[in-house]
């Protein structure tokens, strides 16, 4: 038994508060229990916190999701790859504009005699 409830008291303080833990474990929070009272709900919404981590059967949904978490992923990285190629798009137009430029000023001073062709 003493190495389920260190199992709970390890893995529930990852995520929960530490008095909550200690309450549900029926200790006794000492100096704070005047002091710290909180409700069943309150409880609760901490505790759901640690459920993953205390299942010890890993299920269905555990997987479901953990692959909407991957894809979420991919798609904030597909949508980050888009954003970069954009970038980069525009780049090589601006500097496709400024090459164009540049040989129209060299073909115009070629034209008026300023410069000749090698």
């Amino acid at each position: 038994m003493h190495g389920f409830r260190k199992y709970f008291k390890t893995q529930t303080e990852r995520v929960m508060k530490s008095l909550n833990v200690e309450i549900l474990m029926g200790h006794d929070i000492g100096i704070s229990k005047p002091y710290y009272k909180p409700s069943e709900q309150e409880l609760l919404q901490d505790y759901v916190k640690a459920i993953d981590l205390l299942t010890i059967h890993s299920d269905k949904s555990k997987l479901e999701k953990q692959i909407k978490e991957l894809k979420e992923k991919g798609q904030d990285n597909d949508h980050l790859i888009k954003v970069k190629l954009e970038e980069k798009d525009n780049q090589i137009e601006a500097l496709t504009k400024k090459q164009e430029q540049f040989e129209k000023l060299i073909q115009s001073l070629i034209d008026s005699g300023h410069v000749t062709p090698r």
